[in-house]
């Protein structure tokens, strides 16, 4: 059996760096795989295996002796629809393949709450959940062991380390911080959750757990999510 080490794709976005920083406090070993040179010794210094890669492009390289993998690159700061295809959709769809032709143990994809109703978002974030959806549905049905998180709104702010389960992105949905995603994150790779969309936003039940109720109850989260297709 291979030795746990985790890929970490978008490693220098703002949720990434929050995951990188968990998996060196946790000594997981990883590889960060990274478009720039120029920001190798940051995570270096965390320990990490350091693998260049663009996401535009073929980036199978990355993978070797993976077990684990957690893409959280996203094109949220962006307005451009072709980076959101090429980073929101193509490039999870490639991760996907990779991760099945080299028999990686679980693929964890940071999505987004508004992907499960595209067409209710605001025009500015219609085509990005759209993109964010067939990703998901692609890698639900890819034949990988998987973890789907749709987090709400994304807020800067310190863990609170508590979210509730939701099913929509509305108006009036809570905002989440990263440093909350970055710890599900991990934690779906260290609890072994696989083979779950897991839709939440701020709220009050402790991560933990909330996190170890859907290893045993699977359905949870289900009813909590909307459909899958509509």
């Amino acid at each position: 059996m291979k030795t746990l080490k985790v890929l970490l794709i978008g490693a220098h976005g703002r949720t990434g760096r929050l995951i990188a920083g968990r998996l060196h406090e946790a000594a997981t070993p990883f590889r960060a795989m990274l478009r720039k040179s120029a920001h190798k010794s940051e995570f270096a210094a965390m320990g990490a295996e350091i693998v260049l890669g663009d996401l535009a492009n073929d980036f199978s390289h990355a993978f070797d002796d993976i077990t684990h993998v957690i893409y959280a690159a996203g094109s949220a700061d962006t307005d451009s629809v072709h980076e959101e295809r090429a980073i929101d959709r193509d490039a999870v769809m490639r991760t996907a393949d990779y991760a099945k032709r080299r028999r990686v143990q679980q693929l964890v994809v940071i999505s987004a709450l508004s992907a499960f109703y595209p067409e209710r978002s605001g025009f500015a974030l219609r085509h990005y959940s759209r993109m964010k959806r067939e990703a998901d549905e692609y890698v639900a049905h890819r034949g990988v062991p998987y973890a789907i998180l749709r987090p709400g709104p994304l807020s800067d702010g310190p863990a609170h380390g508590a979210v509730a389960l939701a099913g929509e992105l509305t108006k009036h949905t809570p905002e989440v911080s990263r440093a909350d995603v970055a710890r599900i994150a991990l934690q779906c790779v260290t609890l072994g959750i696989s083979n779950r969309m897991i839709a939440f936003a701020g709220g009050d039940e402790p991560i933990d757990i909330l996190l170890d109720s859907l290893r045993f109850e699977p359905a949870r989260s289900l009813r909590h999510a909307a459909p899958t297709s509509r």
